[in-house]
């Protein structure tokens, strides 16, 4: 029986809510729009915790979705990735994304004109990639025409580990994993991702006073976060789109320490972006 058809089930037999054992524990399945709302926007700050799994030893086990959300990192890397996500620093992205789109119309037009049939999935996947790659690190791989870019084949070496023996047991059993040091990601590509960002992180601090072009990627908003420098002129306390109380609530937590992320942080928010956002995007 698929995942969904179970849920389906029992949703219908047991109504919205319900409680189900897996091989985690117990489990409480809620379907009711107004309270998932509660969970995941308004009270999110009372509900932060997830499953943990075997990250093994690379820089990835320091992403914000893989952090114990009671845990200090947690709240101060949530606290300094969060006005990030505001309309206006969104918005300040659209330009480089528009760009892509342009480019993704433009590599159709050949089949519209000839009534070809286009792969879609190829083409999603290639536009996905793209505006992942220029969104967090400020780099148009136009992947669709550079397949062997350096940042297209580590990805995909991140992103083609879910049937790895490795990787589901590191879901599973994950305890047995940490055991045998099992690692459930490509090693190389995420020690790739590591020095690109050192290396593009080096280069924006270096040409800071010379380079009078602003940027908009995630890795130079925490640049600009490290010099408490609003370049887009605006103030993420004020903004909307974040919760006034949980950001308040982190924020007043976690304001004693570094409010800036460390190497091995900044890269795993970056891979981050690749797990959460490619296959949600291109499928």
């Amino acid at each position: 029986m698929k995942v969904t058809d179970f849920y389906t089930k029992n949703w219908q037999k047991y109504g919205r809510i319900f409680g189900a054992y897996d091989l985690f524990g117990k489990r409480l399945i809620v379907n009711e729009p107004e309270l998932l709302r509660d969970i995941l926007v308004k009270d999110f700050h009372i509900f932060p915790d997830h499953l943990h799994f075997n990250l093994g030893n690379t820089n990835l086990a320091k992403a914000l979705f893989f952090l114990s959300g009671n845990d200090e990192d947690w709240k101060r890397i949530r606290t300094i990735t969060s006005p990030s996500f505001t309309s206006g620093k969104l918005r300040a992205m659209m330009g480089s994304i528009g760009g892509i789109a342009d480019q993704f119309v433009t590599n159709l037009d050949e089949y519209a004109a000839n009534g070809k049939t286009a792969d879609m999935r190829k083409y999603m996947g290639a536009f996905a990639m793209d505006v992942i790659s220029a969104c967090a690190y400020g780099i148009n791989v136009e992947s669709i025409n550079n397949a062997n870019h350096p940042i297209v084949v580590n990805a995909k070496k991140i992103l083609s580990v879910d049937t790895s023996f490795s990787f589901m047991l590191s879901i599973l059993c994950p305890s047995i994993a940490r055991f045998f040091k099992l690692e459930p990601f490509n090693v190389s590509a995420i020690n790739f991702f590591n020095n690109l960002t050192e290396q593009i992180v080096a280069e924006r601090k270096s040409a800071m006073s010379t380079d009078s072009n602003k940027r908009s990627d995630f890795i130079q908003l925490m640049i600009d976060n490290e010099k408490n420098d609003k370049n887009f002129d605006f103030d993420y306390n004020s903004d909307e789109d974040i919760n006034r109380h949980e950001l308040q609530e982190s924020t007043d937590n976690t304001m004693k320490s570094s409010q800036t992320l460390t190497s091995d942080e900044l890269t795993a928010q970056g891979i981050l972006f690749f797990i959460a956002g490619y296959d949600t995007t291109s499928a």
